[in-house]
């Protein structure tokens, strides 16, 4: 017996092992997550990453002009060195240089951990008095970039959404996407949102790269230009679906693209950067110009497969690639809860079924959930998982 491809793959996502002690932040009692959408799915791990109330936030630091100092910066304050941060991400200070003459790049760039801080917000609105900060300088000698890379590069497929604005001068490019390292251009694996300032606006672009092919030559499937009903310098959730066959972006809740063409396959990591070099990509930006990626809030649902730091090699037997059945013993996700659906609490999932309460208990927004047990045993007797 054969279950429909929607189905199958839905469940694919929802069946992988250790489901029944779910990584939350905000949803200890969630067992898995689910998301809305053409795009929905169903994931093991939440993580709520929240920069609205940093006690201590301040002014933006001064910007560093000598390129050896700008490399080796220290953290700009006591949150960067603190577990909270440093367990999920990683400041970068890594340079173009060796890159420079075969990239298109027509100045040198320098990732600076002076360049990542939590600015006090001077904004009217009383719900957040901070945010974090990724800031792109042009200095007379090089370009100053900001990049924060994830230590955790096992995700293997998830929802991510930022609540983010971009402000600043043309010649930036504010870049939020998954990203596997590969030697060779052409096996790179990213899910994209990319937002520059030369452009409009309203124009946010979307790809699943490599977007250019081994001749240098665009490849058009690869990538989705869309303009939003708003303008990037406001505050927008983006969100972007990896999913097995799908990479699907929303903006504030409504899709904006999808594209099916090169879908990331493996393991990957999550990268933010604020950055230029000048190339025709990002355009030039005028000496002593800044930009700024600003963000308020992260939310993920995702799965995993493989080692926590990830590999640079194709996984051919990862979540999706390979799965074990469910041994004797082993507990379903008994408690759904949404990361979109009823939710009252930013960034806290709400409840939408628990198999484990009492007869007649429905949560809320259960609406037809009740299938889902029924569903996932099915395929364990089929020997789907």
């Amino acid at each position: 017996m054969a279950l429909p491809s929607s189905i199958l793959a839905g469940l694919l996502l929802f069946a992988l092992p250790n489901l029944s002690n779910a990584q939350t932040d905000n949803g200890n009692e969630c067992s898995c997550f689910r998301t809305n959408g053409s795009s929905r799915g169903y994931f093991t791990y939440h993580r709520f990453l929240d920069y609205r109330n940093v006690a201590n936030s301040a002014t933006p630091p001064t910007l560093i002009s000598n390129a050896t100092n700008a490399t080796n910066a220290l953290a700009t304050s006591d949150f960067f060195i603190q577990d909270a941060w440093k367990n999920d991400w990683t400041i970068q200070n890594w340079n173009n240089s060796d890159s420079i003459a075969t990239s298109g790049a027509a100045v040198t760039m320098i990732n600076s951990p002076n360049n990542v801080y939590i600015e006090k917000s001077t904004d009217s609105d009383p719900s957040y008095t901070s945010y974090l900060v990724l800031r792109t300088s042009r200095l007379p000698t090089f370009q100053s970039a900001a990049e924060i890379d994830s230590n955790e590069k096992n995700y293997h497929y998830l929802s991510a959404r930022f609540n983010a604005r971009v402000i600043g001068s043309p010649g930036a490019c504010a870049g939020l996407f998954t990203y596997l390292a590969s030697d060779n251009p052409q096996s790179i694996q990213e899910a994209d949102i990319e937002i520059l300032t030369a452009g409009p606006r309203n124009a946010v672009q979307y790809t699943n790269q490599p977007s250019n092919d081994a001749a240098g030559n665009d490849i058009p499937q690869a990538t989705v230009n869309s303009s939003m009903g708003q303008d990037w310098t406001v505050w927008n959730t983006y969100r972007v679906d990896w999913m097995p066959k799908m990479t699907s972006w929303y903006v504030n809740g409504e899709s904006v693209a999808n594209i099916s063409f090169q879908t990331p396959r493996d393991p990957a990591g999550l990268i933010l950067n604020m950055w230029s070099d000048g190339g025709v990509w990002t355009g030039n930006m005028t000496t002593y110009d800044e930009a700024y990626l600003q963000i308020q809030w992260m939310e993920l649902v995702f799965n995993t497969s493989g080692a926590y730091g990830g590999s640079r090699k194709r996984d051919e037997h990862g979540a999706v690639g390979v799965l074990e059945k469910r041994k004797g013993g082993t507990p379903g996700c008994k408690v759904v809860c949404g990361v979109d659906e009823k939710v009252n609490v930013t960034g806290t999932p709400a409840v939408l079924y628990n198999s484990t309460a009492p007869v007649g208990w429905r949560g809320e927004g259960m609406g037809g959930m009740a299938w889902i047990p029924l569903v996932v045993a099915g395929a364990a007797i089929f020997g789907y998982f």
